[in-house]
């Protein structure tokens, strides 16, 4: 069995304000994520799995030290290009693995079919399929946002700034584009997250205080919930 590798993880909210400046200086020190447009960002959209009983969100809202969750994501509402992610969170480091999905495959999750995940050759599918049987897994909710992802090779350094975080009230038509949506945080507030392996480099730690910056145990996915 591979050693699952985990990464720095750091998430703060700040306003939209802080959020402007901090990405005119990651845009002149740091490079865009290559898959980025010409405005550095992307729009992704998430479709997040729980239990009946919703054991993903209450070990988030409990910060229970070991969790994982289950999401689809999409970007740009590009169905070609879907994955299934994997998302471990141990104390203050977490690891991810990723799998991608065809529009088929996505519309059997979306009707609880589960059955070809089992004889994949994708290990990761193979592993969801017990997870998502035995958890009794099934979709909550789609978590709309803007993501400004930025990187720097030492350290592998990972900043990103999701800006207007929306939920679609609970709906889960995850390949429409116009569904309704409302923005979870009223005042605009924007989530800052720091991701990095073993060091943060010293120019990048400076680039990213911001005098008005909260530190939080943030999820986007128990915002969502929560708001709803």
């Amino acid at each position: 069995m591979q050693e699952v590798k985990y990464r720095n993880e750091f998430k703060h909210i700040i306003n939209k304000y802080d959020a402007a400046i901090l990405k005119s200086k990651l845009k002149a020190l740091m490079r865009s994520d290559p898959f980025a447009n010409e405005n550095s960002s992307y729009f992704i959209r998430s479709l997040y799995f729980d239990t009946y009983d919703d054991k993903t969100l209450i070990e988030k809202l409990y910060s229970v030290p070991y969790r994982y969750k289950y999401r689809i994501r999409l970007y740009n509402h590009d169905s070609s290009t879907m994955k299934l992610e994997k998302k471990k969170k141990l104390f203050a480091g977490t690891s991810k693995s990723s799998t991608l999905l065809s529009k088929e495959e996505v519309e059997m999750m979306l009707q609880q079919d589960y059955s070809f995940l089992k004889n994949s050759d994708d290990a990761m599918k193979r592993e969801a399929y017990i997870d998502f049987t035995t958890e009794r897994f099934i979709q909550k909710t789609v978590v709309d946002y803007t993501r400004y992802p930025f990187i720097h090779p030492y350290g592998n350094v990972r900043i990103t700034i999701d800006t207007d975080i929306r939920s679609p009230l609970g709906q889960v038509d995850l390949f429409n584009p116009d569904m309704p949506t409302i923005s979870v945080f009223p005042d605009e507030k924007c989530v800052l997250e720091i991701k990095y392996d073993e060091y943060l480099p010293e120019f990048i730690h400076k680039i990213v205080q911001t005098p008005n910056r909260r530190t939080a145990s943030m999820s986007k996915y128990a915002a969502c919930r929560r708001f709803l």
